[in-house]
């Protein structure tokens, strides 16, 4: 049986037994010199891609460099407003409202005057019909007094001459700014005198560079600090302002940015007396998700509503919430413009195979500086390295990731939705943040498809001022 196998095994060589114990022996110390002398590398390159990532196949665009100092200062507030109230229970319902219809809905836009010569969106780039309002970002308390110089003024007034080209138009000076936290406002509110001085300087900025109005951008009242009667001089400010407005020949606007989380919006404003003083707010309904210590995971930007995962504090969190709070502690709704970003957040993935929402995170991203990035540069992000997004229809916002990146930010298709949203609730009207982080350098054209410069912000545009 088997003759086969029997012939094949009989013919093969035979072996000396000892000389093939030695080869073999030979053969396993070299195995276990060449395994120790690898192990080591082969461990430092797994760990070096554990801690930095593995981004060799990922293409970032060059232009991502930009760093956020007025978005860094006040991500980092609202993450610790979050942390300090994550485990509250007693979360306010709304009552239900009536809805005043709003004669026309504004479109405020922030735009980041040029102060260099380096590749900015200049002055000469602006639609004048895009926005029905401009602020010009940022005007220093010094002194207390208003403080400006150039080339921020050159720019100003060029800023200003687009009123030629449509009269609507409206130009306000921003003063303040979330990078601007070594500021003037404490000593300058402080007493009637100082803030007397304040207002007649801004009257006079008003009436030389013939501008609509000033937007106080102050970040924030109440807030780290031992006076315990700062809110009540911001509120003294506005009011003294309003009388001063009152006598004007031209009565021009008086706006506030202000905070979006609902610890903040309590701690640092009188809601009601506000709503008295000023022609409208810019609620800063964005900056809600970003990278800390303190939250090292993932999360949307921007988004409109809670995910039925978000509970407490976390609940809060997000563009519905803060604008129906503020409308809850006495703003009129009409007064209320609430607040959308143009720029999305970076994190960087602890593990790439959790990849969702609330993906533990161990840093910002790569993309973009400091976790901020500009929406042309997501957009050569994502199309160079072919990443397609995942939108999330419970909260209205798209996020994208490739290995240890992950981004989330705002399309046309989410924006739609809040500006829909918006014009439904009857708020009133959209606040950008901001023309400079919005294409236009027509990164994201794709095939068939021109949306040509500021897609976002015409978006926004388009769904607000359209017929429901």
């Amino acid at each position: 049986m088997f003759t086969e196998d029997f012939y094949r095994y009989s013919v093969l060589p035979t072996h000396n037994v000892t000389y093939a114990r030695v080869r073999w022996y030979q053969h396993k110390k070299l195995s276990l010199l060449v395994v120790i002398l690898i192990s080591p590398v082969v461990l430092f390159f797994i760990l070096y891609g554990i801690l930095f990532g593995f981004h060799r196949n990922i293409v970032y665009p060059k232009t991502a460099t930009k760093v956020f100092p007025e978005n860094f200062y006040r991500a980092s507030v609202y993450t610790r407003s979050a942390l300090t109230n994550k485990s509250l229970e007693n979360i306010p319902q709304f009552r239900d409202h009536r809805k005043l219809p709003v004669k026309k809905f504004k479109l405020v836009c922030y735009y980041a005057l040029p102060t260099n010569d380096q590749e900015v969106l200049k002055v000469e780039d602006l639609d004048p019909h895009l926005c029905t309002h401009i602020n010009a970002a940022f005007g220093k308390v010094v002194n207390k007094t208003l403080h400006m110089t150039e080339p921020f003024t050159s720019s100003l007034k060029k800023l200003v001459k687009l009123k030629e080209v449509n009269k609507d138009l409206k130009v306000l000076i921003s003063v303040g700014g979330a990078g601007n936290q070594d500021n003037g406002f404490p000593e300058m509110v402080l007493n009637h005198s100082n803030r007397k001085i304040f207002i007649k300087s801004v009257n006079n900025a008003i009436k030389t560079y013939k501008l609509d109005g000033i937007d106080l951008d102050w970040e924030f009242p109440n807030l780290d600090t031992p006076d315990r009667f700062q809110r009540m001089h911001f509120t003294q400010l506005l009011e003294e302002f309003r009388k001063s407005i009152t006598k004007q020949s031209t009565p021009y606007l008086l706006t506030v940015a202000v905070a979006a989380p609902m610890t903040l919006i309590s701690q640092c404003y009188d809601v009601s007396y506000m709503n008295d003083y000023v022609d409208f707010i810019n609620v800063m309904s964005y900056d809600y998700h970003f990278y800390s210590k303190w939250t090292p995971f993932t999360g949307f930007n921007s988004p409109l509503y809670a995910s039925d995962d978000e509970v407490f504090f976390f609940g809060t969190m997000n563009v519905n919430y803060s604008a129906n709070y503020w409308n809850q502690l006495g703003m009129d709704r009409a007064k209320i413009i609430v607040g959308l970003p143009t720029y999305g957040h970076t994190f960087k993935l602890a593990n790439v195979k959790n990849n969702g929402l609330y993906a533990p995170a161990l840093g910002y991203g790569r993309l973009g500086s400091l976790g901020f990035v500009d929406y042309f540069d997501i957009c050569k992000f994502l199309s160079t390295n072919q990443i397609s997004p995942v939108f999330d229809m419970e909260v209205k916002s798209p996020y994208a990731s490739k290995f240890y990146e992950w981004v989330s930010f705002e399309n046309t298709q989410s924006l739609t939705y809040k500006a829909e949203y918006i014009r439904d609730q009857q708020f009133g009207g959209a606040m950008v943040w901001s023309l400079n982080s919005d294409d236009y350098k027509l990164s994201c054209q794709m095939e068939g498809r021109e949306e040509g410069k500021f897609p976002l912000i015409k978006s926004i545009k388009s769904a607000l001022f359209s017929p429901r």
